[in-house]
């Protein structure tokens, strides 16, 4: 039970790391940083995972949105097809986590 609850409060981190990095403007992100935090927080679980793997993972998931919808349905200047997107991924990319951890 407690290894339940550990899970599900490094994943609620992960969720906020997501959130606080895709919050700021674009080109001021600090991918790095962001998923070096998360690579710590898998370490816990003896997943040693490249942040920059799993920013080109997270990147994978984010285009898995995009591929599900056709392109002239895309909307890139409405801040809420973008958050869809975010949101899809971050989603994903912790139900993966949870796939690697189990």
């Amino acid at each position: 039970m407690q290894a339940l609850i550990t899970i599900n409060k490094d994943l609620d981190s992960v969720t906020s790391i997501l959130y606080d990095t895709l919050k700021i403007t674009p080109f001021k992100r600090d991918y790095d940083t962001s998923f070096g935090k998360i690579a710590n927080i898998l370490k816990r679980y003896d997943l040693r995972e490249n942040p920059r793997n799993l920013r080109f993972r997270f990147t994978l998931f984010m285009q898995e949105f995009f591929d599900s919808i056709p392109q002239d349905q895309w909307n890139l200047k409405d801040p809420t097809f973008i958050k869809q997107s975010e949101e899809f991924a971050i989603r994903k990319f912790k139900e993966w986590i949870l796939e690697q951890v189990t």
